[in-house]
């Protein structure tokens, strides 16, 4: 997979973020370097958030221009709660994918993850939208302390707002997490009863 950033800018701001509060250090966008995808190439767009920065729709017709074969934008997925931004993208290209990060099968749980209120309502509007639209979306969760023992629902939630994949991710002792991890980073042993459960749970969905 290459990997193209666009910036550590981001929307939310999650309590397990890996970057920390690099963003506020590193403002603005690297040189994006679309010219060296070369045909057959999966891209991922990723931040930050891409879907922050303007010129992400003009970059994924670029990226299939040169003949990339999956392009996948790893997002909060919130701005595609904007139907027409939706459309926008999907023009872009047919080989456009996305990996929304998703933290809670309710408002509560997700936004608290996020620091962003509101947050949970926009990510599971721009899945909806997104599979309206005919583009693929997969699910990444981040497993905390405090969303361990709803992976089950979470990956019926995933299921509802149409996501085709689910992944799990276990929160790890860098950036944010560092300074709150007894708090945040669960023990392995806890979350693998509920983690069995929920890869279940995905595979009976069909995800």
């Amino acid at each position: 997979m290459r990997a193209i950033a666009l910036g550590l800018t981001c929307n939310n701001a999650c309590i397990f973020c890996a970057q920390g509060d690099l963003s506020a250090q590193h403002p603005g966008r690297p040189e994006v370097r679309l010219d060296e995808i070369r045909p057959n190439d999966v891209v991922a767009f990723v931040g930050g958030e891409p879907i922050v920065d303007d010129d992400l729709a003009g970059a994924v017709p670029r990226a299939h221009a040169r003949g990339a074969r999956r392009i996948v934008v790893q997002t909060n997925g919130r701005r595609f709660a904007y139907r027409a931004y939706t459309r926008v993208m999907r023009e872009a290209s047919d080989k456009l994918c996305l990996d929304v990060s998703l933290h809670g099968s309710t408002a509560a749980m997700h936004d608290y993850h996020t620091r962003t209120v509101g947050s949970f309502q926009q990510t599971a509007v721009g899945v909806r939208n997104a599979r309206g639209e005919g583009i693929d979306v997969g699910v990444t969760v981040v497993v905390t302390r405090s969303n361990y023992r709803h992976l089950v629902e979470i990956v019926q939630l995933a299921h509802g707002l149409g996501a085709t994949a689910v992944k799990f991710v276990m929160a790890e002792r860098i950036g944010r997490t560092v300074h709150a991890a007894d708090s945040i980073v669960p023990p392995i042993e806890l979350v693998q009863p509920h983690l069995t459960r929920a890869t279940r749970e995905a595979s009976r969905c069909g995800l």
